[in-house]
Order: structure tokens, then C-alpha cells, then sequence
């Protein structure tokens, strides 16, 4: 990798759950060197999903993703050999990443305050579900639980029916963005007084505290409103034109519409070439536009028929319309604003196998582009890492090997 922000800095990371492995692979696409310790058996992430008959590296496209540029060593932490060669790493990297429950690595005599003794400027990033005190610190979790305990499920789905969560892993990934952000800050600090940090992320803080969440609670925060779920695509207090809110389908798959305020109306009418809309008394305020929306969405429904979604892209930007066209994957890979910043790669597997993946969706401006490498097959680095941390003979190796230490 070409020069970074955080070149130099050593990494462990010791995930097993989304949050902390996407902390560590932020750090390392600012520059870090990143080495993934994982169990004889590997990180259960590699075992995710793998429905891609396509995919032949035997790693689910998650740990693909989360996992690209690391290197890979494999320990044994039952065993006290093992925690004893975890010990050393420690003593000699800059940052521990870690999802244990809180106190585990106490009891092993791998925990902050242990190891902080030998390397005072080492920085412990511990991530769990709720922190490392009070009442839920042992809960279990999932993504559904963390949802609904910060309030964001409250909001979501229609009035008249269950709250709803977002799809996917999003708290996860506010956390591992959050405990980035704050791993670098310390980094910082040490750079400045020499010492290092124990950072506890609470990922149900992380998502309670995320700016969308506290936009959506903002009522509720500051004037004691209850901000209940609504009907999707109204407009009764006129901050959305309600007739063109949404998705809608074109003449060649799906478009998407956001236009905030009134203030879009004639921009819209004069897109579709209905000007005379602008003039007609059913349509002249957002309360009429709101009360007649059907026969408003059939005029721009028949215009959108017409025409596929590059063409809507080019009328919405030329008229000023917040819209976008909905891409397929393989769409979003050949789009042409992401090849013209080489966002998308080509990496080589070290089966052999070529993966398409993404780049850094940042840029340095003293550095060339980043050449992205794919993630280690299991156990791939675990020599070069001790003989080169650690300082071990190869015979040494080959005998903690052999003991099935590593």
C-alpha cells in the first residue's frame, strides 16, 4: 500500500463480529498494518454466507470485504502458550481491536490495564454491545435487539402495524466508523503525551447517538413531542411535494425521488413539459397537490413510462430535482463516475482467483490511488508475524505448530 496517514502503526485485531473487524479495516485503509488474530478454526465470519456459486476462495464476500489488506495468524487463547505469544503482540503494537465480553481478557491476563504495564502507549479499542459497565454489560445482542433499545425501531414502518428495523447491519457499522474515528484520535493524543488509551465502545450508544437518530428524536429531545410513525409519502406539513416522493418505475427498471419543499414545484412541472399545471387551481398549493396527489403521480407515472432512467437523470439534473436512478449491482460496478475514480478493483486472490472489490472512498492528495489486496487465507502470515515481531526461530515456529499452538 502506497504511503498512508497511520503508516507504521501496527494493529491487532481480534474481531470476531462486524463492528470491530470494520474498525480495523478502516485502519488500515488510513495506512495501518493490520494483522487479524483469529482461532486454529478461523474468524466464523469467513463462514458467514456463501451463495456465490461464483465465489471460489472459501470465504463468505463478508469476510472478503471487512478483511481485505489484513494479514492473518492463527493462536490457540485456551491454551496458555498461546495468550503468552497474544501477550507479546501486544507488547509491541500500537492498537488492540477486541469484542470480548467485558472482563475476559482479565481473567487471562490479556486486559488493558495488564498489558498497558509493558507497552504504556498501547491502545485498547473494546467494542461490545452494550460496554464494559452497567446493567446489560453481559447481554447478548443482535442487530434487531440494538434497534429497538435506542429508540430507532420506534419510528419506523406504518402507524397501524409493528415497529420495523432498517435491513442490514447498520449499527454495526455506526460502531466500527465511531470506534475508527475515535482509535485515531487516540493515536493523536499518544503522538502528544506518549501514552495510549482503553476506548470503550458501546454499540447501542453508537447507534442511539448516530445524527440520523437524534434528527429523528430531535422533537422529542428538546420540546418532550413524541415523534410517532406516519404514512409513508405525505406532505401535510408541506416539506415534501407528495405526488413525486419515492420510487417509481420508467421504461427501464426504477427511479428514485426525493424533492424537499414546495419551492420544486414549477421545476417539476416544467421537467414534464406541464406547465399548464403550474396555472390550474387544483394543483396551486401543496395542501391541493397533497389532496389530488393520485391524478398528480398518474401525469408524472406516464411521463416516467417514457423514458429510461439515464434520461430521467439528465431531466432531473438540468431541472434541479433531488433524483437518482436505481442501480443493479453489476450497474453500480461499471458506473462510470465510480471507474473514473478507480473506486472499484481488480484483486488477486491468493487462490488465484480475481475478486472485484472496493477501493478507499477517500483520497489522500500526496499519494497515488491505493492498490487494495485481498484478505489472507487463514494462518497466512502467522511466520512472517512472530519471526518478525516476535523474533522466533523457524524451529520455534515449527514446534508451537506442532503443539497446535498456532
Amino acid at each position: 500500500m502506497p504511503y498512508g496517514a497511520l503508516e507504521e502503526i501496527i494493529v491487532l485485531d481480534l474481531s470476531d463480529r462486524l463492528a470491530a473487524s470494520f474498525c480495523a479495516k478502516t485502519l488500515g485503509l488510513y495506512g495501518c498494518e493490520v494483522i487479524k488474530v483469529e482461532p486454529l478454526s478461523g474468524d466464523p465470519l469467513r463462514k458467514w454466507t456463501n451463495s456465490n456459486p461464483d465465489n471460489h476462495s472459501g470465504d463468505s464476500p463478508l469476510f472478503l470485504h471487512l478483511n481485505a489488506g489484513k494479514k492473518s495468524i492463527t493462536i490457540n487463547l485456551d491454551d496458555a502458550k498461546g495468550q503468552n505469544i497474544l501477550a507479546g503482540l501486544m507488547k509491541v503494537c500500537d492498537v488492540v481491536v477486541e469484542t470480548h465480553k467485558p472482563g475476559h481478557l482479565d481473567k487471562i491476563g490479556l486486559a488493558y490495564n495488564q498489558i498497558k504495564k509493558f507497552n504504556p502507549s498501547v491502545i485498547f479499542t473494546s467494542i461490545t454491545p452494550y460496554g464494559q459497565t452497567g446493567p446489560y454489560k453481559d447481554f447478548h445482542y443482535d442487530e434487531l435487539t440494538l434497534f429497538a433499545m435506542t429508540g430507532a425501531m420506534y419510528r419506523e414502518g406504518l402507524p397501524d402495524r409493528e415497529p420495523l428495523r432498517y435491513s442490514g447491519e447498520i449499527a454495526q457499522y455506526f460502531a466500527g466508523n465511531a470506534a475508527a474515528a475515535a482509535t485515531t484520535a487516540a493515536l493523536f493524543k499518544k503522538t502528544l503525551t506518549g501514552h495510549g488509551d482503553w476506548l470503550d465502545i458501546s454499540i447501542q450508544e453508537c447507534m442511539a447517538g448516530h445524527p440520523h437518530q437524534i434528527g429523528r428524536r430531535a422533537p422529542f429531545i428538546y420540546a418532550g413531542e413524541p415523534d410517532p410513525r406516519s404514512q409513508p409519502r405525505t406532505s401535510a406539513s408541506g416539506a415534501r411535494e407528495p405526488y413525486a416522493v419515492g420510487t417509481f418505475r420508467c421504461k427501464d427498471g426504477y427511479f428514485s425521488f426525493l424533492p424537499l419543499g414546495p419551492r420544486m414545484w414549477p421545476n417539476i412541472a416544467k421537467m414534464i413539459a406541464r406547465e399548464d399545471l403550474m396555472v390550474d387551481p387544483k394543483y396551486d398549493d401543496t395542501i391541493k397537490r397533497s389532496e389530488n396527489k393520485e391524478e398528480l403521480e398518474a401525469i408524472f407515472q406516464a411521463w416516467l413510462d417514457n423514458r429510461t432512467r439515464e434520461e430521467i437523470f439528465q431531466a432531473v439534473q438540468a431541472a434541479g430535482v433531488p433524483g437518482s436512478p436505481i442501480l443493479e449491482p453489476e450497474e453500480v460496478h461499471k458506473n462510470k463516475q465510480f471507474h473514473e475514480r478507480g473506486f472499484f478493483q481488480n484483486v488477486d486472490h491468493p487462490n488465484g482467483q480475481t475478486l472485484r472489490m472496493t477501493g478507499d472512498p477517500f483520497r489522500f492528495s500526496n499519494a497515488p490511488t491505493s492498490s487494495i489486496k485481498a484478505a489472507p487465507k487463514l494462518s497466512q502470515n502467522t511466520n512472517e508475524v512472530l519471526r518478525k515481531l516476535l523474533e522466533l526461530s523457524d524451529t520455534q515456529i515449527e514446534m508451537l505448530a506442532t503443539e497446535n499452538i498456532i
